[in-house]
């Protein structure tokens, strides 16, 4: 699962928060294409998407919103990724054509290519920067909104052309970056959204003029997402610039698709419907697979498929043979699980880094990669993904990393920093500041028993909870946990800031937080940071990840990835889950490019 943005997500989709469909590589066979045809996927169990705003706050940041829902009928101006594996703009699919950098790369300049909305009217410099001033407006409201950062960093906005917008930076920024993190989050909003009523007249809300009128404006739009039963039917949501609008749509996951008659993209639709279709656990989904009748595309858990060595990409021999094509998907996130740094009772103990290096030395990823998930899996060292390979992964994550499983060594970490095991567990018996001590706000007598809340969609991260429990109980580590679906997991662990009943959780793992193009940690690991689930803070962190949003330099990434690699910021590292999706041998370009969070049914086919 994922969030996305880095949410992430890709679920959650948070900077992303959380989904469970990223990845490379192609799934269609030969034959002659044709046009028509429905093609129906099928949805992981409890994610079905509940948010058709594209302006997405925490709570309802989600991969599954965004990249099954949102994505497919309205459109950011860069899309990322293709088909062959690349992860650089994917020039086709975007909105506009590469920004030009100029003054330092303090100047920014975005041509939007004329696409047209469903209404007729142009896709315009008008429909962006009204999105930029929902953003000045509401940032706070934004899931990916970080102090300092966009829009903080702009210091104006300006159509200077019908299909041109001018941005004038505060300071001088990695257009790698900037691009890939930044300008990659604007979905320019049309007209007809622009007001406060269903009666009002497109622009009658003057937010595209205005900053001043956009909290009117984006109460009525965020209060009409709240509607889940009008999103097939609302002429509101109707307006879309993307290859796709909606049919049909109910709460349980159920959903169809049409081809948008006015859509003016590239990739018009080959399919005639497009449906997705929820399933209430995953062996539902397998049987379903095992019939080869109703799914076209899906996913299938390593427990339903051959045992393989993880650095195998696909099993010797495949299940479903049949009727369909194995295809191995990688996450192009962060797999944690999230410690939460407010915590009234364990936040002081959340910030020791002995702590932290215990808890990691507990987790027996290499068992959990064989095990759990059968070989379909690769350990997470740190904040960049190995899988696909990519230029930002350095030595420092490649292996096991600086802390492998040692229950022995975990123990020894707690009873040198003055815990000693009572009753079963870990108890503060030498409170205080000093090396050989708890460390500074940790109280005596606090025992180390944690709440863990995890997401219940994939069945192994069950057994890898199971797992995790049994080994950190040797080193008396005890650890309660609770199952939940996605998206009640994500509600309830990303409200917290600072004090209140949204702080009481502990521990949080619902599978990784998607990144944008770019890996970088600013919107999971800068104080302020919406994606910062647990508020962690580190000065000389926050210094190393500002560095590479101003340079394109590799060293200072590499400096960021290598000290977030020993100082395991906020989060214990979690093996990373290879998804394989099974892709029906008569549907052809089908693909699932790792840094994209959407799927891309528009280019998908039926073959005679």
């Amino acid at each position: 699962m994922r969030i996305t943005k880095a949410l992430v997500l890709p679920v959650v989709a948070l900077a992303g928060l959380a989904t469970a469909c990223s990845g490379s590589g192609g799934g269609s066979g030969g034959g002659t294409p044709t046009e028509g045809g429905t093609a129906v996927f099928a949805e992981a169990p409890g994610t079905q998407p509940n948010w058709i705003f594209p302006f997405v706050d925490s709570a309802h940041n989600s991969g599954y919103a965004t990249g099954d829902l949102q994505q497919l009928m309205y459109r950011e101006l860069y899309w990322y990724g293709d088909a062959g594996g690349g992860t650089g703009v994917n020039t086709t699919k975007s909105l506009a054509d590469p920004p030009v950098y100029s003054d330092g790369n303090s100047k920014v300049v975005i041509n939007v290519k004329p696409y047209r909305w469903s209404n007729g009217e142009t896709v315009n410099a008008k429909d962006v920067v009204f999105w930029m001033n929902m953003m000045y407006a509401e940032k706070s409201n934004w899931y990916g909104y970080v102090p300092g950062q966009f829009p903080d960093n702009v210091k104006s906005v300006t159509a200077t052309g019908p299909q041109q917008v001018t941005l004038q930076l505060t300071d001088s920024y990695s257009p790698t970056w900037f691009t890939g993190q930044e300008l990659a989050q604007i979905a320019p909003l049309p007209m007809a959204w622009d007001k406060t009523s269903d009666a009002g007249a497109a622009g009658s809300g003057g937010c595209a003029d205005d900053r001043s009128k956009c909290d009117a404006v984006y109460k009525y739009l965020y209060d009409k997402s709240k509607n889940l039963a009008t999103y097939a039917t609302d002429p509101l949501w109707q307006v879309v610039d993307g290859p796709w609008h909606l049919t049909s749509f109910d709460a349980e996951g159920n959903i169809g698709y049409d081809p948008n008659p006015k859509y003016s993209g590239p990739d018009k639709p080959h399919l005639a419907h497009y449906k997705m279709q929820p399933f209430t656990s995953t062996s539902a989904e397998f049987n379903a697979l095992r019939s080869g009748k109703t799914v076209s595309v899906g996913s299938v858990q390593g427990s339903d498929l051959p045992q393989k060595k993880a650095s195998e990409k696909l099993p010797a021999t495949n299940p479903l043979q049949a009727n369909y094509n194995l295809v191995p998907a990688y996450g192009w996130g962060w797999s944690t699980t999230l410690l939460n740094m407010d915590n009234p009772a364990f936040g002081p103990a959340f910030k020791q880094l002995y702590l932290r290096q215990a808890m990691q030395q507990t987790l027996d990823q290499e068992t959990d990669v064989n095990v759990a998930f059968r070989g379909y899996g690769a350990p997470t060292t740190g904040p960049v993904p190995i899988n696909p390979d990519n230029e930002y992964v350095t030595a420092s994550e490649r292996g096991a990393g600086p802390y492998p499983f040692d229950k022995a060594k975990a123990k020894g970490l707690l009873t040198g920093h003055g815990w000693t095991l009572q009753n079963g567990a870990m108890t503060c018996t030498s409170p205080g500041p000093a090396p050989n001590q708890c460390g500074e706000g940790v109280a005596a007598g606090t025992r180390l028993e944690f709440t863990v809340q995890y997401s219940t969609g994939n069945a192994a991260y069950g057994r890898i909870m199971q797992q995790w429990k049994s080994d950190a109980a040797e080193a008396g580590i005890v650890f309660d946990l609770k199952g939940q679906e996605f998206n009640a997991l994500i509600n309830d662990i990303s409200g917290c800031r600072g004090s209140g009943p949204a702080c009481d959780w502990q521990l949080g793992f619902f599978g990784y937080q998607q990144y944008n193009a770019v890996p970088t940690g600013d919107q999971l690991l800068l104080p302020g940071s919406t994606g910062n689930i647990g508020n962690y803070s580190d000065p000389k962190l926050t210094s190393l990840i500002q560095a590479t949003l101003h340079s394109d330099d590799k060293n200072a990434f590499a400096a960021y990835e290598d000290y977030a690699v020993q100082t395991l910021p906020g989060q214990i590292n979690m093996p990373l889950r290879t998804y394989i999706e099974v892709v029906d041998k008569k549907l052809g370009g089908v693909a699932f490019p790792a840094v994209q969070t959407a799927r891309a049914p528009e280019e998908w086919y039926f073959t005679k």
